[in-house]
């Protein structure tokens, strides 16, 4: 059993490195924006590059903040339905919520090793303001999606008694 914690303290220091790294690059997208905005009003130059910029952080942060948001179940929930059942139904629908979240990040993760390794083998470039083998930019879903679907597991193994047992995707 301590083994089991070892690892999970590793996954939740990865986790917590994601997180930081995706308020890292929120904080450089507010900056970009406002320099963006303050150097096309006041004439000084143009950055045309920007709007690529924001896109892919947005993905990042996306991709990155995501671990973070389901171990800390910061995500909206809308639990009408649950709310409604008992204790026993309410442990019940969460972890068969947990195990099914858990079988649909199994399966993207299997899917975005595919199209990775389709887009590596391939090629495959990026032509905007930038021009870059797409892979780069790809290879952040596989891992995010494995560690979504670890904390899935964990959560049905261990359910989180944060939120009265209440189902992940309620």
């Amino acid at each position: 059993m301590p083994e089991m914690k070892k690892k999970f303290d590793i996954l939740n220091c990865i986790i917590d490195l994601c997180a930081v790294v995706a308020g890292t690059l929120v904080c450089a997208l507010v900056l970009l924006i406002v320099g963006d905005i303050t150097a096309r009003n006041l004439r000084l130059f143009s950055m045309p590059w920007s709007l690529d910029m924001a896109e892919y952080s947005l993905f990042l942060i996306t991709f990155l903040g995501a671990p973070w948001v389901l171990r800390e179940e910061g995500h909206i929930a809308v639990d009408i339905l649950v709310g409604r059942l008992s204790p026993g139904n309410k442990k019940i629908m969460a972890r068969l919520a947990n195990i099914i979240a858990g079988l649909v990040c199994l399966i993207l993760f299997i899917t975005s090793i595919g199209v990775l390794w389709r887009s590596f083998s391939n090629g495959t470039m990026v032509h905007e303001t930038f021009v870059f083998p797409e892979w780069w930019i790809l290879i952040f879903a596989p891992p995010v999606f494995l560690i979504l679907m670890i904390i899935f597991v964990r959560l049905v193994l261990a359910p989180s008694s944060k939120r009265d047992e209440r189902p992940v995707g309620f």
